[in-house]
């Protein structure tokens, strides 16, 4: 008995210490741990590595090198460049370095490029995180709209239990026919139905937002369960949204970005026409079996150093550069292009988002007034139903025109407040239910 005890309290501790995730919680590891949010966090630590490998890119190359060779018949030898007619064993050693001086400032303006893209980086893996803040959003009130649905329809089921229970009363006494019992029965049943249905819709829209999370499947998810009030909320004017929102998200700055680098591409193209400079260095020794000295003597006096410098210059590439620069300056105006298409874009969302948030708070009160005056309808049908005052077939028209309306005002109650936080994430607001 004991050990049963011990076991109760075990699991009710248990019980009692799950999660319960919060609007909040969801959005915060949704963030955290979402995989295309993390993608873009390794493509900007990609974009660090090319820019600080960018930088490098300044310093001079240096390597070293080393030779043994033996030769046959007439050959030149490799350390003193004279014919011989012998066996030649050689052996040599050098270090050589190259650095460009000049490049039409190439290098400067890729690293000035690089950086940028550093930048652009940013916004993108903001731009990712926003995508799921509001996905989660959806799905947490969408899970809250189901979960709301199953009370109405366990308190519908409940209403039709004690209807049945009524109905078979007056079968029994032979007041109603076999036909009216019947027709309770179906809507009894069909109410059972409904709360049934409701559960699985619910479970389903959970199990949708622990995949957003990106959860292990085995852990136990369960959400806060918030009954939302009416909402009585100001509309911002939709201009004013659309200001903020294209200071506060990165939607429109990245074609911003993307059109400093694109330029930078245009600059480094150009720098195609001018000629490089490059600088040289060079030491070098080694050993050959031709002369009569010592290796280490050998090693000692054929030490050589050398320095030098080369310019390119570019006369005909056969018309490359020109085509390159026609097709950067094509890249810039298409980005402007794309940055007028995606302001559209956005503020077509907005302007969604402000309309249905218009719309959805006018249709909340008097969806709201309309359901509460079918409420009463439904529960004075239910009087005049138990006195006898009622058919079974208007008693069921009075419930399905009450869980109709409760539908519509249930719906537009969510979608009032969906559409009001979109707009206050637009504007840079916290997100919340509460």
């Amino acid at each position: 008995m004991k050990q049963y005890i011990l076991i109760a309290l075990f699991v009710g501790t248990f019980d009692s210490a799950q999660k319960i995730w919060t609007l909040q919680d969801c959005l915060d590891y949704a963030v955290e741990n979402n995989i295309t949010v993390k993608k873009t966090v390794l493509d900007k630590t990609t974009a660090q590595l090319n820019y600080q490998q960018q930088k490098n890119n300044k310093l001079p190359t240096i390597y070293g090198s080393s030779s043994f060779g033996l030769t046959n018949g007439s050959s030149i030898d490799p350390i003193t460049s004279s014919f011989v007619n012998q066996n030649i064993l050689s052996n040599s050693f050098g270090i050589s370095a190259n650095a460009v001086i000049y490049q039409g400032n190439k290098l400067n303006l890729q690293i000035e490029q690089n950086k940028i893209l550093v930048e652009q980086s940013s916004l993108y893996q903001k731009q990712a995180e926003n995508n799921i803040v509001l996905n989660v959003l959806n799905a947490y009130l969408q899970s809250l709209y189901y979960y709301e649905g199953i009370e109405i329809a366990k308190n519908t089921a409940s209403s039709s239990a004690q209807e049945l229970k009524l109905t078979q009363v007056k079968f029994k006494n032979g007041a109603i026919s076999k036909l009216e019992l019947a027709d309770v029965e179906t809507q009894d049943a069909q109410n059972q139905y409904t709360v049934v249905n409701n559960e699985n819709l619910y479970n389903q829209q959970v199990l949708k937002l622990k995949q957003l999370l990106e959860l292990d499947p085995i852990v136990d998810f369960q959400i806060e369960k918030i009954n939302l009030t009416d909402l009585e909320e100001t509309i911002p004017d939709k201009q004013q949204v659309f200001a903020q929102a294209s200071e506060n998200l990165p939607d429109l700055k990245i074609y911003d970005y993307q059109n400093e680098i694109l330029n930078k591409a245009l600059a480094i193209t150009k720098a195609g026409y001018l000629p490089t400079l490059s600088a040289t260095a060079g030491l070098n020794t080694g050993f050959t079996s031709t002369q009569d000295y010592s290796y280490f003597n050998q090693v000692k006096n054929n030490f050589n150093k050398s320095v030098g410098l080369s310019l390119n210059i570019p006369i005909f590439s056969k018309k490359q550069n020109d085509t390159n620069v026609k097709l950067a300056k094509i890249d810039i105006e298409q980005n402007q292009l794309d940055k007028i298409s995606a302001g559209k874009t956005l503020y077509s969302s907005i302007e969604t988002a402000w309309q249905n948030a218009i719309a959805n708070q006018a249709q909340q009160k008097s969806s709201k007034v309309t359901r509460d005056n079918a409420k009463l309808a439904y529960d004075l049908a239910n009087k005049k139903f138990e006195f006898g005052g009622l058919t079974t077939t208007e008693l069921s028209v009075s419930r399905n025109t009450y869980l109709t309306n409760e539908q519509r005002y249930l719906q537009s109650k969510y979608m009032a407040v969906l559409y009001t936080q979109l707009l206050n994430f637009y504007q840079g607001k916290t997100l919340t239910v509460n």
